[in-house]
């Protein structure tokens, strides 16, 4: 929670500097919430909440990696409209999901920031399009560290995984071998 709120705060900074931010805990606080399953809960926002909604969470399989390209892509910010990550990512061909390169820097995925294995260590990209809360709070905890990736890097490294604020260290690794430059 606390890197959500951390997330609309400097949203609400940058695009609504004299709008109320709202709590999160407060407002989640007051909504019945499902109680059986993994749900995503999902708040569209401008200088109000327009919507708050819980949709049932299936974590993707992901078996492959296609790198693309994009210097001019730009997602600093979690807005409603994708419609960028989403040409980049139907241009996957027969891969599961992209690995995107800005300015020759590995970044992330459609969906989630990558790390990368290797030994026993796991690191991500010092380059990134969305600095998501799994990665700030896995970054702060020491369980991965930042360093700079090229896409040529990427052969060095044994392993990536997929990380996003509903997949942590927990989730599917993917073979280096399966990312198709």
């Amino acid at each position: 929670m606390e890197y959500h709120q951390l997330r609309i705060n400097r949203t609400g900074a940058q695009f609504f500097p004299h709008s109320k931010i709202p709590d999160l805990q407060f407002l989640l606080g007051e909504i019945e919430k499902p109680v059986i399953g993994l749900f995503k809960c999902r708040i569209v926002y401008d200088q109000e909440i327009h919507s708050i909604e819980f949709n049932s969470y299936q974590i993707k399989p992901i078996h492959s990696l296609k790198i693309v390209r994009s210097d001019a892509i730009d997602y600093d910010f979690k807005f409603e409209n994708r419609d960028h990550l989403n040409e980049l990512y139907h241009s996957r061909a027969e891969t599961d999901d992209i690995v995107i390169v800005k300015n020759g820097l590995v970044t992330d995925s459609s969906y989630a920031n990558l790390i990368f294995k290797k030994g026993d260590k796991w690191v991500t990209s010092s380059s990134y399009l969305l600095n998501g809360t799994m990665r700030q709070q896995l970054i702060k905890s020491g369980e991965i560290s930042c360093e700079t990736i090229t896409q040529n890097d990427i052969r060095t490294f044994d392993k990536v995984k997929l990380i996003n604020s509903m997949i942590g260290m927990d989730g599917p690794e993917i073979e280096v071998l399966k990312v198709i430059l």
